[in-house]
């Protein structure tokens, strides 16, 4: 997996700790559902188990479950309530 952050990303995450963790959420319905991207800067409970993945300064955890995509982009969004968006492949949903 190649990971791709924007200048704002990195300083974001770095500002918090230097660590990002990304998962895979499933939302809507089994037949009709998307899995969207979620990321925090606080670690979850089970963090030791995630797979860590060095990203050029910062360190990016992803459940060792979770089926990796070729591209993960960082980026910064919102204004009042900044935070990081991650895209799989480009995309805001997991294809």
């Amino acid at each position: 997996m190649r990971i791709e952050a924007t200048p704002e990303a990195r300083s974001y995450v770095l500002e918090r700790g230097g660590l990002l963790f990304v998962r895979a959420k499933r939302s809507g319905s089994a037949f009709f559902g998307l899995t969207l991207l979620e990321t925090s800067t606080e670690p979850p409970p089970d963090a030791l188990e995630w797979r860590r993945i060095d990203a050029k300064g910062i360190l990016v955890f992803v459940p060792r479950a979770m089926r990796l995509p070729r591209r993960l982009e960082l980026r910064v969004r919102g204004r009042l309530r900044r935070r990081v968006d991650a895209l799989w492949n480009g995309c805001a949903y997991v294809l």
